[in-house]
Formats: structure tokens, C-alpha cells, sequence
């Protein structure tokens, strides 16, 4: 950790004093959502007693991720902010996975099953972890790649759900607006500061699919007029992603988050697609019975 404070910490001396301190400030935004993004979506879950309309994959995959990631704290230098989040995050994770245990309306059988093989996937990272399975100094940093899959593409899970159903009303728009901002601020810091660059193409990945996220909020809540320019502004930032990227890495590494961004304007067009289906359904007149002339 360098000296000279809280805003000073993992600085790039190519860039200016001042971005470090605004990518600081930004690390400590973010961290402060990421401690409150979970709780209104645990609240709902709580309220309603249910988890309808939430992807089970994308809780499994978020916990799995925090678990891995945070033996792989522990053994670099990273600022306190995200130490620290790195410990709190499993804890509401745990809470999301015990509401699918509670409130989940799959048969039991299939819950059981679902909780045996979580628990042997979990118990076997620990051991691998703890046991320093390939070498002391490497078994954590070739583990956080697993994370960095996993963060990049859990929310892909509760989008393909939320465009199976044609709604968002699973998830909690409070923790949707929360996580938009945090991955912005995500953006900044990540791009600005000396981080892992497993962390880099992380936060590129998982930021995107938080946008699309959002767009969905937008597309199935608001009119046209509303989420046309909403989306026209996810779009810009989302370019400005790619370019951030490719200034921090390298040419090559820009391919394969295009081919996430073709992916989404793909997904997009058939969100699109179906909502026109929806509203072409909604205004076809009822068929009049035929009248019996007998």
C-alpha cells in the first residue's frame, strides 16, 4: 500500500495525482453500495416469501465467486476497501441462498439435491484453498480466475429469466439502481488504479450484463419514450467501457468484450422483438362467437 493516505493508494504514476484520487473516491462509493446492494433484494425475498422471478444460478454463482475470491485477497496487496468487502460480501450472499432453501417452490427432492451438490462444490474449493492444492504461492491466484467467470457472466443468468418472463418484478429495482451506480464507480477505479487484471476484464464483463440488467428495468416498466433514451445513455457508457479496456490492456484483449457487447445488442433486439408481440397481442380484437342460425 503506498504512503499518503486513503486517496493515494495503488496509484499509476503515468496518470495525474488527481485521477488517483477521484478513482479512490470512487473505490470508496463503490464499496459502500456493494455493503447495501444485497439487502433490499433480501428484504423483498423476506416480504414476499418468495424468490419467483430470481435466477438460482446467478445467487450460486455470486457466492461461489466471493468464496474463492476471498482466500485470493488475502494474498496481494489491494486497497482496505476492498479487503474489506471482500469478507462482508459471502456473509449476504449466504443470507440470498438460505431465502432459495426457505422460500423456493421447486419440489423437495430436487431442493435436496440442489443443496448436496452446492455443499460438496463449496467444501471442495475450502480444501483446495486451505490445502494449497497446486503450490502455496499460486493455488489462490489460479482459483480467482474462477471467480472472474463467474462475476462476469452471473447476472447473464437472471437476464435470460427476467426475458423469459417479460418482467423484472423478481428483483429488487432499489438493488438494480444501486448496482448501476456501483458498477460505474467500479469503472473508474478499476480502470485508474495498479489493479489485478483479472480484475479489469472483471469489472468490464460484469458491468456490462449489470446494464443490460437495467435496461430490461426500463423496457418492461416504462414506455418508449422513457427507456429509448435510457438505453441510448447505458449504450454511451458502455462504449466508453470498451474504450477504458482497451487502454489499460491491450488490442487483443478488446475481442472477446465486443463479442459480449454483440451478444447483448443481440438480446436486446429480441427483448425488443417480444414486447412488440406482447403489445400486438394485447391490441388484437376478441373474436365474436358465431352466431348459431339453427
Amino acid at each position: 500500500m503506498e504512503n499518503g493516505g486513503p486517496l493515494l493508494q495503488n496509484c499509476d504514476p503515468n496518470l495525474p495525482k488527481a485521477l488517483c484520487i477521484l478513482a479512490n473516491t470512487c473505490g470508496y462509493i463503490s464499496n459502500a453500495i456493494w455493503f447495501l446492494v444485497l439487502l433490499p433484494q433480501l428484504i423483498k425475498n423476506f416480504r414476499r416469501r418468495s424468490t419467483t422471478g430470481l435466477s438460482f444460478i446467478w445467487a450460486s454463482c455470486n457466492f461461489t465467486a466471493s468464496l474463492i475470491n476471498l482466500f485470493f485477497i488475502l494474498d496481494i496487496q489491494v486497497p482496505w476497501f476492498t479487503r474489506i468487502s471482500g469478507w462482508y460480501m459471502p456473509i449476504l450472499e449466504v443470507g440470498m441462498l438460505l431465502q432459495f432453501v426457505a422460500y423456493s417452490k421447486v419440489p423437495r427432492r430436487r431442493k435436496l439435491v440442489l443443496v448436496c451438490v452446492s455443499a460438496v462444490v463449496y467444501t471442495t474449493i475450502i480444501v483446495l484453498e486451505v490445502t494449497n492444492a497446486f503450490g502455496k504461492e499460486t493455488t489462490s491466484s489460479r482459483m480467482v480466475w474462477i471467480s472472474i467467470v463467474l462475476w462476469s457472466f452471473e447476472t447473464y443468468f437472471q437476464i435470460l429469466v427476467n426475458m423469459r418472463r417479460r418482467s423484472v418484478s423478481g428483483q429488487s429495482y432499489i438493488s438494480l439502481g444501486l448496482s448501476f451506480f456501483g458498477k460505474t464507480t467500479d469503472v473508474i477505479m478499476q480502470f485508474t488504479l495498479l489493479m489485478p487484471t483479472q480484475y479489469i476484464f472483471m469489472t468490464y464483463f460484469s458491468s456490462t450484463f449489470a446494464y443490460f440488467n437495467l435496461m430490461q428495468l426500463v423496457i418492461y416498466t416504462q414506455p418508449a419514450r422513457i427507456w429509448i433514451p435510457v438505453v441510448g445513455v447505458i449504450s454511451v457508457l458502455l462504449c466508453g467501457f470498451v474504450v477504458l479496456l482497451l487502454l489499460r490492456t491491450s488490442v487483443a484483449s478488446i475481442l472477446c468484450p465486443i463479442g459480449v457487447l454483440v451478444l447483448l445488442v443481440a438480446a436486446n433486439v429480441m427483448v425488443r422483438r417480444e414486447r412488440q408481440k406482447q403489445l400486438l397481442l394485447e391490441e388484437e380484437p376478441e373474436e365474436e362467437p358465431e352466431e348459431d342460425n339453427n
